[in-house]
């Protein structure tokens, strides 16, 4: 029996200060060896569409699973035998390839969604415990979480960096060092929209917005405003920013053209909020916490349902992604990922 050997991001709060750790479960203690070798998923993790494929990593199992999407049948598993995959995290697909995050490997992993191969396994620029990972134009971002030390050892604040790659030529494209001036601190999350990207800084309580083509800050949004409290996952919906308060219980909505908070939302079943997705004109929240999902409209923030059905299978949902007419959850700790019927939220089958 593999037992968690890492706990929710709150349990490092009491040891660990200034160092943000990913609010996943690794492994599960209600599976065994002999499951997990049988099983699709060793600790689902993120989550991605490409094609008529759902792609989903497994950060216990150094794997990543290829699903059918319109039956929900695994198609392969891929990383079993190589070494690149090592905590694979963050995924994103750009239309033929896709980019997965390595924590442990400080790489980021190219696969063609075509077939399954291994492109290339990138370690330039400054990748330190990369955790998410978007796809924006001619450009793949990956966010680095860890901080680094001074020469005592001691954590230096506001120290997480960005990594941006060409995906033609998978080239390093900029190297973003963390300062005070962008706030990189403990950065976990990631959206790219409109020329601009958005990056989530959970030990500083804050969103920051760069500039696509050239890198530069364009503003950092915190600083009480918006009521960040470890902000974790981001998505660009429409012309605006949603992100996700992990221990605020909360979403923060921020104007995609000026920065400005528009509305915080809580309650409406938010806990943990820590995956979101957009689907039509709904949002789709993943709760860590809850083992539920809340729908809202994106026009003006709404509740439309909470889902939390012990049948939905939802344990420690950690990825949500919204493929043609049905939603796709991954949930860590039960080695899982659930798909619902995006009209109503029923369930249509869990996969394991």
């Amino acid at each position: 029996m593999r037992f968690s050997v890492r706990f929710a991001l709150t349990a490092f709060l009491l040891t660990l200060p200034m160092v943000v750790s990913p609010p996943f479960f690794f492994g599960s203690m209600a599976t065994s060896a002999a499951q997990l070798q049988n099983s699709a998923f060793n600790g689902p993790t993120g989550i991605a569409s490409c094609g008529s494929y759902v792609w989903v990593t497994n950060v216990s199992g150094n794997s990543v699973t290829e699903l059918n999407a319109l039956t929900g049948a695994l198609v392969k598993i891929i990383g079993r035998a190589s070494n690149e995959l090592t905590e694979p995290m963050g995924i994103a697909a750009n239309g033929t390839d896709l980019w997965v995050a390595n924590l442990s490997g400080n790489s980021v992993t190219e696969i063609n969604c075509g077939t399954g191969a291994s492109i290339r396994n990138i370690t330039s620029g400054s990748l330190n415990a990369p955790v998410a990972v978007a796809v924006g134009g001619s450009k793949v971002w990956v966010v680095n979480q860890a901080h680094k030390n001074d020469v005592k050892g001691n954590l230096i604040s506001n120290s997480s960096s960005v990594t941006a790659y060409s995906t033609k030529f998978s080239s390093l494209d900029k190297s973003i060092d963390g300062t005070n001036a962008n706030g990189f601190n403990g950065s976990s999350g990631v959206s790219v929209s409109g020329g601009k990207v958005w990056i989530t800084n959970a030990n500083g309580n804050s969103v920051t917005e760069l500039d696509a083509k050239s890198g530069k800050v364009v503003r950092v949004v915190g600083g009480g405003i918006g009521e960040f409290n470890w902000p974790m996952g981001v998505a660009a919906i429409g012309a605006d920013i949603w992100v996700e308060n992990l221990n605020g219980n909360s979403l923060t909505e921020i104007d995609g053209s000026t920065g400005s908070v528009l509305r915080v939302i809580t309650g409406d079943g938010l806990h943990g909020p820590d995956a979101i997705c957009d689907l039509g004109n709904e949002i789709w929240v993943a709760n860590l916490y809850g083992n539920s999902v809340t729908v809202l409209n994106a026009r003006n923030g709404a509740l439309i349902r909470v889902i939390r059905s012990k049948s939905d299978g939802f344990s420690a949902p950690t990825g949500i992604i919204g493929q043609g007419s049905t939603i796709w959850v991954t949930n860590q700790w039960s080695n899982s990922v659930t798909e619902l019927v995006a009209s109503n939220g029923s369930l249509e089958r869990i996969i394991n």
